[in-house]
């Protein structure tokens, strides 16, 4: 008989601003003294993709939806074992009873390593019991008639034109054994800070909390550290093979990761600075401390800034992608095959609000200009057409009619007339220089007759897939910034 052993867990949970919501004690089975085949198998549970939160909270805003959070406490022990799974634990510290029995678990317990897909099995079952459709784009996003749930794990936002069908279905869950408790408005999700104007239709999305834990974590608080207007120098980020190894003052790997959370969630404008920074975790050199702590000074500049959500009233949905050509060819070694792969870059806005942006490398080395731009094309389509339909789904899951959603208008905006005349020749056909890049790339053109996709050229001051690909100059970048972030 194999017994695991058994902690408590102790924990200060937070709000977005950084100040303390609650502590929290959990007794918790130490996973990691699980065997693979003998106390589980499968372990992988869907978290839902913030482009769909950010998707609803631009539609909720631009219908003036009611919306509602709630938290399920104590989540993880409302699902049970799987059929054949028998697990043994140690008596919790400080509770032990008849000397050397153990525990014999009936549901999941915080630590298991099967317990979050158990749970989200759970939640996904009565949530589907309740009449709502889990939906194929994102499985962590449930279509009800008038109303859609987005489920984190136990947190869960409800969005539908009445507040009385939101507390119907949370009455309902409570009802079935959940324990579920309702926070109030989205004003606070996975620790952003959610602020709604309902007289003009605006979401902000903030991290204040994150950001100042950014710049305390560089060491940036003191009044030397000026401000400064863009987060990357001009010059690609090379690997600096030669240079110094970094000089540990702050954890590289830890601000890293806080400001790829910051970046993926509401401060698109620092998204290329931060992969750039990312792509040498592993081997950190001076000049890539440098290039942190840049970022760093941009952010205390900007602190009390964010993502505003103001929807327009065309229903449309833009595209922008862009491509640096070879961008760290002669600034890196020559020698090596990374130098000459170029950047892919985009931006896709619903309602002229942006929902998703990406900033890396291409895998494959580009020939020229043309075909760089036409990879970060097909590739920005990849995540656009979801995103199509994912917005036609919660339209007419929130009561509009078929015909609004059939005016949906979808504009990919790009500045390369090469990559521009390939994608929309007529009849579809290869070139004989684009033969090499066809089928991985070219699947993407029968889409856009048939799901009316226009092919639209703009101006390179107006392209915003440009911030995601290279370091713009402060005019260039205040613009776009401006266009894409409201301020």
């Amino acid at each position: 008989m194999h017994v695991l052993p058994s902690t408590w867990a102790f924990h200060i949970k937070r709000f977005p601003n950084g100040l303390v919501k609650k502590f929290k004690a959990r007794f918790c089975v130490r996973g990691d003294c699980q065997k693979e085949g003998i106390d589980f198998w499968e372990t992988w549970p869907p978290v839902v993709q913030w482009s769909t939160v950010r998707l609803m909270m631009t539609l909720a805003a631009k219908l003036d939806l009611c919306s509602a959070q709630a938290d399920i406490t104590a989540a993880f022990v409302h699902a049970d074992l799987e059929p054949g799974e028998q697990i043994f634990v140690r008596q919790p510290a400080g509770f032990q009873r008849d000397g050397d029995h153990v525990l014999s678990l009936k549901r999941t317990v915080y630590g298991l390593r099967q317990a979050p897909r158990s749970f989200f099995r759970y939640l996904s079952r009565s949530l589907t019991l309740h009449g709502l459709v889990q939906s194929d784009l994102d499985p962590c996003l449930f279509i009800g008639k008038h109303i859609i749930v987005v489920v984190y794990i136990d947190d869960l936002l409800f969005y539908s034109k009445s507040m009385d069908t939101i507390d119907s279905l949370i009455s309902a869950l409570h009802d079935e054994g959940i324990w579920i408790r309702k926070e109030g408005s989205a004003e606070g999700f996975l620790g952003v800070d959610v602020t709604r104007d309902t007289s003009s239709r605006r979401i902000t999305l903030t991290q204040t909390g994150l950001t100042q834990r950014i710049v305390e974590a560089l060491g940036l608080c003191s009044h030397s550290f000026t401000a400064l207007s863009t987060p990357p120098e001009s010059a690609p980020l090379p690997k600096d093979s030669e240079g110094d190894l970094a000089s540990g003052a702050f954890n590289y790997a830890a601000v890293v990761g806080m400001l790829l959370y910051l970046s993926g969630h509401s401060r698109p404008d620092i998204a290329f600075a931060v992969h750039q920074c990312a792509r040498y975790t592993f081997r950190p050199t001076r000049k890539h401390e440098l290039a942190l702590i840049r970022i760093g000074r941009y952010l205390k500049g900007t602190m009390d800034k964010g993502l505003i959500l103001s929807p327009s009233d065309e229903a449309r949905i833009d595209c922008f992608p862009d491509a640096d050509f070879a961008g760290l060819y002669g600034h890196e070694d020559s020698q090596d095959p990374h130098c000459a792969r170029s950047r892919t870059g985009f931006v896709i806005l619903a309602f002229g609000c942006p929902v998703l942006w990406k900033s890396r490398l291409q895998t494959e080395i580009a020939l020229s200009t043309m075909e760089a731009e036409y990879v970060a094309l097909s590739t920005a389509c990849k995540d656009l057409f979801p995103i199509v339909d994912m917005a036609k789904s919660f339209c007419l899951a929130i009561g509009l009619s078929c015909e609004s959603v059939a005016q949906l208008h979808i504009k990919i905006h790009e500045d390369n007339v090469g990559a521009l005349t390939l994608a929309g020749l007529e009849p579809r056909r290869m070139t004989p220089r684009s033969k090499h890049y066809a089928i991985k790339y070219h699947w993407f053109c029968e889409h856009v007759a048939a799901r009316r996709v226009q092919l639209v050229k703009v101006e390179t001051h107006n392209q915003l897939g440009d911030l995601f690909t290279k370091g713009l100059p402060f005019p260039a970048f205040s613009h776009l910034r401006s266009m894409l972030m409201g301020w």
